[in-house]
């Protein structure tokens, strides 16, 4: 419809806006189509439903979704707050960022006008620390994205929602808790596990959950449907989750079982003193936590988590915690996984005379015929430990993030035969973030294919003392 200018009209458009979202998409925006399931989700919105589920297939519409309702939020009410999230920055710069304000765009003049943006943050011009649409990427190390959100209508939209950090739910809490707050979780169920997957099943008596199939949507190309029939297969969980919509299988073949892993928490079983103690240490990349392990034979004991930078500083909290053991205490060896800024931190720590091997996991292994690189090698290596089922996992507060990364990289079985593990990169595709704390356990097993392969520690002495700022994260 063509929107005059008249005092009058504009007051009309407005009263029918605020009274439902399905006018507002359909003659403001001018959205010639909008699907089954959007139009249930809107409806169920103006009906007053405040806790929305929505798990999906590929390419169905949820992003235009999403930021048809945070536009609708912002303009319509006054004294409101929209955090908009997702699992990554490109996530957001890539998708929900820039659709919103593709469609701010289309407003007609008179609502175009009452807004404006920046980079990450769409506002009200009359004002703006008092109605926003804000975007921040879901961060394990900066849970805060969804906390404290307070404002007479809140709105709390998250994509991709199974890829969210636990620790940003477990944040937001006390905006679940607001009075009126509205959430809207949605995206692909890639885990079977965490906050998005409970609201879908544990607690869908207090969610208004939904399904979306490729298949229901008119969005989706039918060439991208029978390309993963193609290319995976019916029965495969890449159909399950890209195009039915569903959550992966309990028939998922990953590197190692969960039960497996269930079954080593808490385990009672005789510590095996005679083999060596070692710690394993995987350099974060590209704002990725360090992950940190510490194994004694059939007993993980410790494990720590590292948000820095500066790859000195990295080196300054292992040191940190080789200061403070007795000496029996100590590790024979320290693994550390040396591709890209790894390298720097074994050198550092092999300067200061720790007993640091390099490990290069991209390496050939050690058992050539089975496995195509050493990273492959020491994961199927931890999945044998899981398996002799004479092992535990001590109780600490990042055992359970531990435990959810070990049972996420899925196998790969090459054309040749041998047994592969999925790459981190094809992990974060599908939104699941770097399993580091796994892989610095899985470094632990490095043994005697690192020392082929890397560099071991020298005799050197101590060298320069080494300057940081302890901080205590034991």
């Amino acid at each position: 419809m063509i929107l005059d200018q008249d005092d009058v009209l504009m007051e009309r458009v407005v009263q029918k806006c605020v009274m439902s979202r399905v006018w507002f998409i359909k003659n403001v925006l001018g959205v010639e189509k909008i699907e089954d399931w959007q139009l249930e989700v809107l409806d169920a919105l103006d009906a007053g439903e405040t806790r929305i589920s929505i798990r999906s297939g590929h390419g169905v519409g949820k992003t235009a979704m999403c930021a048809w309702l945070a536009l609708h939020f912002l303009l319509f009410r006054n004294n409101v707050k929209i955090p908009v999230t997702a699992p990554s920055s490109a996530q957001m710069k890539d998708g929900l960022i820039p659709e919103t304000k593709l469609w701010a765009q289309r407003l007609p003049e008179f609502l175009r006008d009452q807004i404006d943006w920046t980079e990450d943050r769409i506002f009200r011009v009359d004002d703006r620390d008092n109605n926003f649409i804000s975007f921040r990427t879901a961060r394990a190390d900066a849970p805060e994205a969804l906390a404290g959100i307070h404002a007479d209508h809140v709105l709390v939209i998250v994509d991709e929602a199974s890829g969210v950090p636990e620790p940003v739910y477990e944040a937001a809490q006390g905006t679940l808790s607001t009075q009126g707050a509205i959430f809207v979780l949605i995206g692909n169920p890639t885990r079977a596990k965490g906050y998005f997957y409970k609201t879908q099943t544990l607690l869908k008596n207090k969610w208004l959950t939904r399904r979306v199939s490729c298949q229901d949507s008119s969005r989706v190309d039918q060439d991208f449907i029978q390309s993963i029939v193609d290319t995976y297969g019916v029965d495969s969980n890449q159909y399950r989750v890209r195009v039915l919509g569903e959550f992966p299988g309990s028939n998922s073949e990953t590197v190692i079982p969960k039960e497996l892993v269930d079954a080593a928490v808490d385990r009672d079983v005789q510590p095996l003193r005679s083999a060596p103690r070692v710690w394993g240490v995987d350099p974060g990349r590209g704002g990725d936590p360090t992950g940190f392990c510490v194994r004694w034979g059939n007993v993980v004991e410790h494990m720590a988590e590292f948000y820095e930078a500066d790859l000195m500083r990295v080196v300054g909290h292992v040191k940190e915690r080789w200061d403070d053991c007795e000496p029996d205490e100590r590790p024979e060896t320290i693994f550390v996984d040396s591709i890209g800024l790894g390298a720097g931190v074994a050198d550092r720590l092999r300067e200061l005379g720790l007993p640091c091997v390099d490990v290069n996991v991209s390496e050939s292994p050690a058992m050539k015929a089975r496995y195509p690189r050493l990273r492959a090698e020491l994961w199927y290596a931890a999945r044998f430990w899981f398996e002799a089922r004479d092992c535990v996992i001590l109780p600490h507060p990042l055992r359970v993030k531990l435990v959810d990364e070990l049972v996420e990289p899925e196998a790969i079985f090459t054309s040749t035969g041998k047994s592969d593990v999925e790459p981190k990169s094809a992990m974060k595709a599908r939104g699941v973030a770097s399993p580091n704390l796994a892989d610095a356990f899985v470094m632990t097993f490095a043994g005697d294919a690192s020392l082929a392969y890397g560099r071991a520690a020298g005799k050197s002495s101590w060298g320069k003392p080494l300057k940081y700022e302890p901080v205590n994260v034991w």
